[in-house]
């Protein structure tokens, strides 16, 4: 709807922005069912843009609220502590005569005020206007501004979804239990992969933690801690599968295009079958040029088996090069880490190519395996190039004799006449 909120002032030619107040902000619009705003003209588009801000404002609002009752719970135990305070104990002060009523606005969040008067007078915070969980992010937030935008973006997510789950917009605290979570891991575990729960239930943890660390709750043990997720791994994991020879050939298409970092990346994943994480962890000085020969040298990676001598084929040496003409020796050859260049190739997969969680980047490494196995490449030598534990034991490293690197570049080759015959030959 293009025009939703968007309604013509009574009577006049103008726009107005109408909407019906969000029940997680009502307490900032007591006793008004919408919020109205003029937008200050009569022309639609002029009108839709002005809305879409005022939208964002709102949605802010929202990001950064929580419980309805716990906000007017505080406000109304500011106003009484306030009040004590001036009268300091004195019996015949004005707020010993006055009653809750007299102090506070009787006519909205009244359970609230009660609950604010027994807070006030006992120190104890009654069921129902504890810390809860969206004030425990909002004080994380507050304190975190630093953090990189995607750090702040997946812990504001995994709150919304975990109180989602929950069918709640917010919840105390201390009444998130043990078994609530184990429910919310047996929902999430059919739609999402075992490292993106776990993922979640680390955001939950941490903001459990500052809680506490804050004074928000009592220490107590976390009911997003200590839960074993082995069983759903075992039980969930899905070998890896080739794309089909039209997926791949889609997928250089669209590298080609993009000219880009990922594009290179996607490249280098399919001719050396090398983990996203490996590529994206070299720097311009693991790039061994002997000769005519060039060669990357992983450091690190996975497994002890990933520290080796990866040939670059032909194919990529033009790419390879104009990196290094951008970067400094000790910088990353691509610029980017892993992690986010694995999600972006993922969101193009699943958009572009293929939703089957079985077809990923990794799924390059098969195509690698494969070529090697199709193209007679001896098993030892072919583990070795890709990192696979039993690969030969050899003493391939930044300085490796000229005849070695010859020999795996010959093999990687040959396995790269393999993928344009058997992938990517229309």
């Amino acid at each position: 709807m293009p025009n939703k909120y968007i309604v013509k002032k009574k009577g006049k030619d103008t726009y107005q922005f109408n909407m019906r107040v969000p029940k997680a902000l009502m307490h900032l619009y007591p006793h008004k069912p919408f919020i109205t705003r003029t937008l200050g003209t009569a022309c639609i588009k002029t009108a839709r843009i002005r809305r879409d801000r005022i939208v964002g404002e709102i949605a802010a609002q929202k990001e950064s609220a929580y419980s309805n009752e716990r906000t007017a719970f505080l406000a109304f135990v500011d106003t009484l502590t306030e009040a004590k305070h001036e009268a300091r104990g004195n019996r015949g002060e004005a707020y010993y005569q006055l009653s809750t009523q007299d102090i506070l606005d009787t006519e909205t969040f009244p359970k609230a005020q009660l609950a604010a008067s027994h807070s006030v007078e006992t120190g104890n915070i009654p069921e129902g206007y504890r810390p809860t969980l969206r004030e425990a992010l909002h004080s994380w937030l507050e304190r975190n501004t630093r953090r990189n935008v995607d750090t702040l973006s997946k812990i504001k997510t995994t709150t919304d979804k975990f109180l989602k789950h929950c069918g709640q917009f917010d919840i105390e605290l201390e009444s998130i239990h043990r078994k609530d979570v184990l429910n919310y891991i047996e929902q999430t575990i059919e739609s999402y992969s075992v490292s993106t729960v776990s993922g979640n239930l680390s955001r939950l943890r941490t903001l459990y933690k500052h809680a506490w660390q804050i004074g928000l709750i009592e220490q107590r043990p976390c009911p997003f801690s200590e839960h074993d997720l082995a069983y759903y791994k075992e039980s969930t994991t899905q070998k890896t599968q080739m794309f089909s020879a039209e997926e791949i050939q889609k997928i250089m298409l669209w590298a080609d295009a993009q000219q880009n970092t990922l594009g290179d990346i996607t490249k280098v994943g399919l001719f050396t079958g090398m983990r996203i994480g490996e590529i994206c962890n070299l720097k311009a000085e693991d790039v061994h040029i002997e000769g005519d020969v060039m060669a990357f040298f992983i450091r690190k990676g996975k497994t002890n088996a990933a520290q080796r001598t990866v040939p670059v084929c032909n194919e990529l040496i033009p790419i390879i090069k104009r990196r290094l003409t951008k970067v400094e020796p000790e910088t990353l050859l691509f610029g980017i880490e892993g992690k986010k260049a694995s999600r972006d190739f993922s969101r193009f997969k699943v958009a572009e190519i293929t939703t089957d969680k079985t077809k990923r980047f990794h799924s390059f490494r098969v195509h690698m395996s494969t070529a090697f196995d199709r193209a007679g490449i001896r098993e030892r030598t072919a583990a070795f190039i890709v990192g696979h534990k039993g690969g030969e034991t050899m003493t391939y490293g930044y300085y490796a004799k000229a005849d070695e690197l010859y020999r795996l570049k010959d093999s990687i080759e040959n396995a790269v006449k393999i993928i344009k015959r058997d992938w990517l030959t229309s």
